[in-house]
């Protein structure tokens, strides 16, 4: 089919009838090019697009009822995320009903705002863009967040068609130095992808790619088919820097150093490596790789860092740098991984000390991908974007556009991009649908289209085209951008809109053009190339790459100077600051410190007891003119000297969620690049003091410490006999029984048995009440504590899947936090300084205290073994409460505000709760109804895993299973029977239906 026909047969107006999704996913996916004439009242419709709350890029499958979207899930014909989606993509839907949207383009006259209509606010652009045309060359410029580049390359058009450059990409966080150690290296700037889960031995100085990096839901999933128990034995992993992140939790070691000088620890590695392995080496050649001369400078530039000059200067004991210098090599498949970033000269150094390390350790770097690049390679660095705000004041400049970006707030202080917006001259276009920090400064904020309501696609990485359409019906009148900028263009137009225009980029990407090709493209969520071999094409080295990691090593002036530093990081919940104006986002606590509706300042308990402070108190840190106020979170996880902090709160505007929650660290930084090609996210402030108060802090959590009771439990790898590392299993001495306790069958804490929620779990001598005759199912959960991150995806699935209400900081400081999963983190009971993160919901107990006492019985048993909250009945006594040992029955003091149009999110089959009742998690039991359908239609029953609750779909893990504990042969039953298989505080004789499979930990 050629592309003209093609065009025409994919136009809006040609396909009008919806197509099943081919994929083993038991959804029907359907292509909205016009809306189907079928929709169902009551039946939900999926239609698959892609998320853009962080650069990734992961397919996402958009649950629609009745036109409004109310559920997102990971898309699994998707490559990047198979399935899965992260905290932070579960919230995205809340952005399309945010109450502080705007529905309508907002013109400032003086110093307020008044709403206009789209056709002048497009109107008013013409003229602007003619008029700074006419006045001569590259008066207009545009600064668009990471974007597709069908867009990307349209709004560079339109531009050229008004003598302006191409559009200019930002985003905050960007890699720089990863990206520049390649260059250095390999002469191109990439960001290659890894190949994690072939890996079996991975050291990382800070990249947090369970949080942050690159792409944490892919990368999750990566880590944890290394990290995984097999076959008795697992991958190693060790984390090396300044604060103890969600990825170094999850690290089999963590070493603290001091700030800035993860690079002298990779250096020092380097030196050990060189020293042990060199190509004259007759018995190994792993250098012989290398070039003679490049291998001979690479060991005059690392001789210096020894390891007892590591030592001094990085707090990393020499003895501990020569084990991890031997167990690199000891590996087959080592991967070294660099960081997220600290001072400008460090961190360039750390990624080239890091590449260089890959290289040495495997000639082939076979575990990087360089044919599928992160889509991250290609925007601007920090220092293009601060020569973009500089030109734009030197040179004469009509008209400056935002889109999909927020410089002000996420970019640190720069006097250019002051400058422009308090130049009068310069018109400022902030394309926004929120009202945040750089829109607030505009001219002109033009609301357009979101990711969900708009055709477009998105790069996830250079092997994957994903694709996104209109999952719902319109909100506003908002247009999309690609629109506005087809309007805008001069001459003949060749697309009627950009839908036509998209199509059009897509059929060069296809390798069928087909109409029904097209479809296909639509329904799978993009193009989706194969995988390609680990190693393949592995770029020429440039010789000249370690005389650029030598003259940085010149720039930098290490510090022995016992200094307080500040380091600020990106967060897992808000990221960058963009996703601050989503309730969920704050209220769902961070998992390291659980502490919500806030940014803390992480110090280690010996630092503040050095200069005086104590946890809850209220800084001021200060650095140059800038100052910020944060509360102390004391923290052991942090390494002595350095406060840390992370980004996304301290919004001035950005709507009800955002706008006067925390303190931004960003305001403390420096964006001036004169001298740096690189931002520096580790400064040394000027002054921290007290301000002499203390506050109350949304705490969701009790105490670190399990007191050595049956919590959250551990064993050590090879550990056939299920012996558990953990004081409240077992005391490490005797035959154990495989469930935790020594065989004997003892009542108490250390030998009560596992005993499942069925009948096989009762005995007489023991249990009061009467086995429960289940009719067909036992439903029940199995939770791997081993594969649990702890990253609170699962969390974020539940609000959205069980309309659970959002109370804000204070009700959160009175205790009346509302979610039914909560990840809970204790210390491991033998080691401290190694945490354990556990899923927490209602166990649905066999034997439940909560059904016993309530005297107008709305916690019910069901025939299934579900522990029912019958919300018509519940007179708010809460004796339920006061008897569930897990605490996970929540009470409604308020009905919980959900401004409008919030409340069109809200899912039509659960049942929104009113002020005094008690709620809790009920195994998503409208999903447990819908197989229950399914499977009678079918004359059949439920298969194992057909029911997956919201927190089981979304897992990025894999963590949690869920099925029948009545079938042998299920998946629960299975696992049920692992050797590392435990209740939580089981020896209260519950009998929960929710078990646990421990952590297996290993030592370095």
């Amino acid at each position: 089919m050629d592309r003209r026909t093609f065009l025409k047969t994919a136009g809006i107006g040609s396909i009008s009838v919806a197509y099943g999704c081919k994929s083993d996913y038991d959804k029907n996916i359907f292509s909205l090019v016009t809306a189907p004439e079928d929709f169902i009242t009551g039946q939900a419709v999926w239609y698959a697009t892609t998320c853009t709350e962080c650069p990734a890029g992961c397919g996402i499958l958009a649950k629609n009822r009745e036109g409004r979207v109310i559920k997102l899930e990971g898309n699994p014909a998707h490559p990047v995320n198979q399935g899965k989606l992260c905290i932070r993509g579960q919230a995205a839907l809340q952005s399309v009903y945010d109450p502080d949207r705007l529905l309508t383009p907002q013109l400032k006259t003086g110093q307020t705002f008044k709403p206009i209509s789209f056709d002048q606010a497009v109107d008013i652009l013409k003229q602007r863009m003619q008029a700074a045309s006419e006045r001569g060359n590259n008066r207009v410029k545009l600064l668009t967040g990471i974007t597709s580049d069908p867009l990307c390359a349209l709004l560079s058009t339109t531009l050229e068609a008004f003598g302006a450059g191409p559009a200019a990409v930002y985003e905050p966080f960007a890699h720089d130095a990863l990206r520049k150690a390649h260059e250095a290296i390999f002469s191109k700037p990439m960001l290659p992808s890894f190949h994690m889960e072939k890996a079996d031995f991975i050291l990382g100085f800070g990249a947090d790619f369970i949080e942050t990096w690159l792409s944490p839901v892919e990368y999750i999933r990566k880590f944890k088919s290394m990290h995984s128990l097999d076959n008795g034995s697992k991958g190693m992993f060790v984390h090396a820097g300044p604060y103890m992140s969600l990825t170094a939790a999850n690290a089999d070691k963590f070493i603290p150093i001091t700030a800035g000088t993860e690079y002298m620890v990779a250096l020092g590695l380097i030196r050990q490596i060189l020293e042990t392995r060199t190509p004259d080496h007759q018995s190994d050649q792993r250098l012989a790789h290398l070039p003679a001369p490049f291998v001979k400078e690479l060991a005059a530039v690392v001789k210096t860092y020894k390891a007892d000059i590591v030592q001094e200067y990085t707090g990393f004991p020499a003895a501990d740098q020569k084990h991890l210098a031997e167990s690199l090599l000891a590996s087959h498949s080592p991967l070294v991984l660099g960081s997220t970033g600290t001072t400008a000269d460090t961190s360039f150094a750390l990624e080239m000390a890091v590449t260089l390390l890959n290289l040495l350790l495997d000639k082939d770097l076979s575990l990087y991908d360089f044919e599928q690049r992160h889509a991250l390679e290609k925007v601007m660095t920090a220092k293009q974007t601060a020569d973009l705000f500089k030109t734009a004041v030197t040179d004469p400049t009509d008209l400056f556009l935002f889109y999909n970006t927020n410089p002000l707030f996420t970019f640190p202080e720069n006097t250019d991009l002051t400058e422009i917006f308090n130049r009068k001259e310069i018109f400022k276009v902030s394309f926004s649908n929120f009202m945040d920090e750089t829109s607030q400064n505009a001219d002109l904020v033009f609301p357009v289209q979101l990711s969900l309501e708009t055709w477009d696609s998105y790069e996830s990485n250079t092997a994957c085209i994903s694709t996104l359409q209109p999952a719902m019906g319109r909100l506003t009148q908002a247009p999309c951008l690609g629109d506005v900028f087809l309007d805008l263009s001069d001459g003949e137009r060749k697309f009627e809109d950009y839908y036509q225009y998209l199509a059009d980029y897509l059929y060069t990407n296809m390798a069928e053009k087909s109409k029904a090709a097209f479809i296909e493209t639509i329904q799978a969520g993009g193009i989706f190339h194969s995988s390609s071999k680990s190693g393949a094409g592995r770029p020429p080295l440039d010789p000249g790459s370690i005389q650029a990691l030598k003259r940085a090593l010149d720039s930098i002036e290490p510090s022995e100077a016992p200094e307080l530093k500040f380091l600020a990081v990106p967060s897992i919940r808000l990221y960058d600051g963009r996703g601050a104006n989503k309730s969920w986002l704050n209220e769902i606590p961070d998992p390291v410190t659980s502490i919500a509706w806030e940014t803390m300042v992480m110090i280690h308990p010996a630092t503040l007891e050095g200069h005086g402070f104590a946890h809850g108190d209220i800084l001021t840190i200060e650095s140059g003119d800038h100052a910020i106020t944060a509360p102390v979170y004391s923290y052991q996880g942090v390494a002595p000297g350095v406060m840390v902090m992370q980004t996304g709160q301290g919004h001035k505007a950005y709507g009800r969620y955002a706008a006067g929650f925390g303190s931004s660290p960003i305001d403390l930084l420096s964006g001036s690049l004169e001298t740096s090609d690189f931002l520096a996210y580790l400064i040394t402030p000027s002054s921290v003091k007290q301000t002499g108060r203390v506050e109350a802090l949304p705490q969701t959590d009790g105490s670190r410490s399990q007191y050595k009771r049956k919590i959250a439990l551990s064993m050590t790898v090879g550990n056939s006999h299920g012996e558990s590392a953990g004081h409240g299993a077992s005391d490490g001495h005797g035959e154990s029984d495989g469930h935790g306790g020594k065989a004997g069958g003892g009542l108490d804490m250390n030998q009560f048995p596992l005993t499942l929620p069925t009948k096989e779990g009762y005995d007489k001598k023991r249990d009061v009440y009467a086995a429960h005759d289940h009719v067909g199912y036992r439903w029940g959960m199995i939770v791997d504590l081993d594969k649990c991150v702890g990253c609170g995806s699962c969390v974020a699935a539940c609000y959205a899947e069980n309309n659970i209400g959002v109370v804000g900081k204070e009700q959160i400081i009175n205790g009346r936090e509302m979610a039914w999963l909560r990840i809970e983190r204790y210390q491991d009971q033998n080691i401290e300084d190694r945490l354990i993160f556990l899923p927490m919901m209602c166990q649905h107990c066999d034997d439940a205290p909560c059904e016993s006492v309530c005297p107008v019985y709305a916690p019910h048993h069901s025939k299934e073994g579900l522990n029912n909250q019958v919300y018509n009945r519940c007179i708010g006594t809460r004796f339920c409460a006061q008897n569930c040992p897990y605490k996970v029955r929540k009470f409604n003091w308020f009905d919980w505000e959900r401004p409008k149009p919030l409340n069109l999110q809200l899912n039509p089959d659960v049942t929104v709760r009113s002020k005094g009742i008690m709620e809790k998690c009920s195994f998503c039991i409208q999903r447990i109804k819908k197989a229950h359908d399914h499977a009678k239609n079918e004359n059949r029953e439920i298969r194992d895993g057909e029911i997956q609750p919201a927190c089981v779909q979304t897992c990025p893990a894999g963590a949690l299973t869920f099925g029948n504990f009545l079938d042998k042969n299920s998946a629960v039953s299975r696992l049920a029977r692992d050797l590392r298989a435990y209740q939580v505080l089981g020896y209260l004789n519950t009998k929960p239906a929710v078990i646990y499979l421990k952590k297996v930990v290993q030592e370095l």
